[in-house]
Order: structure tokens, then C-alpha cells, then sequence
């Protein structure tokens, strides 16, 4: 991986859906090179482009996260048996006072009770389970974007999308019918389909397609997002953090963090902790400078615990086996 292709990936997260020519533009190169290099990482699995059809937005799904703590030489069966669950979008073995930490979605409180009271710790190898409701998203995932391309250029690509990158999106519920469903299953396995192809698989004509495709899009329903490992654009420290922020400065201090490059996404939750979030840095000097300055200086904080991923096991919905180390490339 080269320069070209780390500002290629830089292009993707700021606009999934964006052409190769809206790309060649901001990358200053020619389309036909764009063209080959996205066929590459998306091919090789370096990058996935997927929408997402965003439980809160729809309000049909609620997150959770859940830190487990298991016996020795059992974090990893644990943990993979965690990531075979449906309900589970990411899974990461970590080191630190938790053993692994996943996010996982949840229809009604009954489900919630089962999960949290019944599956988890049914989970053979685990001894003590914490969770930690989600309750106001300050930064996804679909708005991470550490600095590979110029700001300007960023604000350009993302000025051409149609769905919100940013969080929080707006209260109202945004409604979803049968079709709606069959276009965002296909652009979860396939989220830069052309028009005619994503109606072909829908069973529906192109014109009807594009339509209730950006309409979900224009509501919040449906986001786009490009996913890539941190370690492939070189930021192999990987984090998760989980912060007792003073009640009265919780917003503010989620409002830093969710305006900081490294971070992928952070959340105020419910639990012994009220915010928490993932992390990404290119060494663990910069690790200590995140926890000491940016952690520090947040106004209210109380309490930090960061624990750094050893693996990531699932993300995005998608169980992924570890990147080899001569893959990840160094700044």
C-alpha cells in the first residue's frame, strides 16, 4: 500500500458512494488509475463499502456494549463464539483489565434481559460480564476519518453525499417498508452497486430503486460507510476506552472527543462507565499523548480505563481473521 492508496481510502470514508471520477479529482490522479486501485482494495479486502441501515434512525435496534473478563486460556473461544452471534456487529480480545469487549444490538428489553442476563453469561470461559447501554452516539464509525486527505477535500466529498455522516441524527423516525429492506440488505454486502444492478437484485425498476434508495438515505435511514482495519492505514494501536465523565460535562467532554481524528466512534452510556468509545493511533507514543492530553484535559473526568485491542475478531458485522503483521503498513 502506498500513498495513493491510503488517499483512495481517505476518499471512500468521506464518500462510500462517491465516482472514481469524484475521486481522481481530490486524489490528483487519472480515473482510469482510481478505477484499478479501488478494484484492488475492495477485491483483496483491504476496504468494504456497506450500508447500514441504522437501527437508531429506524428506531428498530438499540447498542449495547459488554466487557467480559474470562479464565485464562479462554478469552479467545469466548470471544469467537461472541462474534458468531447475529446480534453482534464487533468483537476485539484486548489487554487490560477486561479480556474482550464486543457491541451488540438488541431489539426490546426482552432481548436485552436475555442477552445480558442469560447468553452472556452462559458463554463458557467467562467470568464476569459488564455492559453498558448506549444512549446518545456522538461519533460513529461512519464519520471516522483520520487525516489522509486535506480538510478541504474531505468537506468537498462529503458535501456530494445524501446521508448524514455526522451523529446525532435527527429524532424522527424515518419509516422502512419491504423494499426498503431488500435494497439495504444487498448494499450491506455491496455498498458501491450501480443502479441497475442493485434493482436487479431488488426485483424492482432502476428509477424506483434510486429513489427509495436516497430518500432512506435523505432520512437517516440508510448510511454509508467504508470499513477498514486501522492497522491497513497505518494506525496499528488500536483502543477502547471507558471514561466516568461529571454528569454536567458529559455532553461537552463527547463533543471533544467525537471532534478528535483518532477517535472512531464514542457514546454516553449507561452502567459504571458514561462514556465510552474505540480508539486509533499510529504508535503508543501517540497513545500516551491521547490518554495524558486529550483524556486529561476532558472537563469533569473522574475516572479512565484504556485498554488496548490485541485482535480484532468482527467489525462491521463481518468476523475477519487477523491481519498479518507484513500487511500493516507504518506512517
Amino acid at each position: 500500500m502506498d500513498d495513493l492508496d491510503r488517499r483512495i481510502i481517505g476518499a471512500l470514508m468521506a464518500n462510500p458512494r462517491a465516482s472514481n471520477a469524484q475521486i481522481s479529482e481530490v486524489v490528483f490522479t487519472s480515473e482510469a488509475t482510481v478505477s484499478r486501485r479501488v478494484s484492488r482494495l475492495l477485491g483483496d479486502g483491504t476496504v468494504r463499502v456497506i450500508g447500514v441501515l441504522d437501527g437508531e434512525a429506524t428506531r428498530r435496534t438499540r447498542s449495547l456494549f459488554v466487557r467480559l473478563r474470562c479464565r485464562p486460556g479462554e478469552a479467545h473461544r469466548s470471544a469467537e463464539r461472541l462474534a458468531a452471534w447475529p446480534e453482534c456487529g464487533s468483537v476485539k480480545l484486548l489487554t487490560g483489565s477486561v479480556d474482550c469487549i464486543a457491541e451488540i444490538s438488541y431489539t426490546t428489553n426482552e432481548h436485552l434481559l436475555a442477552i445480558t442476563l442469560e447468553q452472556l453469561p452462559a458463554l463458557d470461559g467467562v467470568l464476569a460480564v459488564w455492559s453498558n447501554q448506549v444512549i446518545r452516539r456522538f461519533a460513529t464509525p461512519h464519520s471516522w476519518l483520520p487525516e489522509l486527505l486535506a480538510d478541504e477535500l474531505v468537506e468537498q466529498l462529503r458535501s456530494q453525499r445524501l446521508d448524514p455522516w455526522h451523529d446525532p441524527l435527527p429524532s424522527r423516525p424515518a419509516a422502512t417498508d419491504a423494499l426498503d429492506d431488500r435494497i439495504a440488505e444487498s448494499l450491506a454486502r455491496d455498498g458501491r452497486l450501480g443502479w441497475q444492478r442493485l434493482a436487479e437484485l431488488c426485483g424492482a425498476n432502476p428509477v424506483t430503486v434510486r429513489r427509495r434508495t436516497e430518500a432512506m438515505m435523505t432520512s437517516g435511514a440508510l448510511r454509508m460507510r467504508t470499513v477498514v482495519e486501522p492497522e491497513r492505514i497505518g494506525l496499528p494501536v488500536n483502543a477502547f476506552v471507558s471514561l466516568n465523565v461529571n454528569p454536567t460535562q458529559l455532553g461537552r467532554a463527547g463533543e471533544l472527543l467525537a471532534a478528535h481524528p483518532s477517535v472512531l466512534m464514542i457514546a454516553a452510556t449507561t452502567g459504571d462507565r458514561n462514556l465510552c468509545g474505540e480508539i486509533a493511533l499510529a504508535s503508543d507514543a501517540e497513545l500516551y499523548e491521547f490518554i495524558s492530553e486529550t483524556i486529561g484535559g476532558l472537563p469533569g473526568l473522574q475516572h479512565a480505563d484504556v485498554a488496548v485491542a490485541l485482535q480484532s475478531l468482527k467489525r462491521a458485522g463481518l468476523t475477519r481473521p487477523r491481519v498479518p503483521a507484513e500487511l500493516a503498513i507504518t506512517p
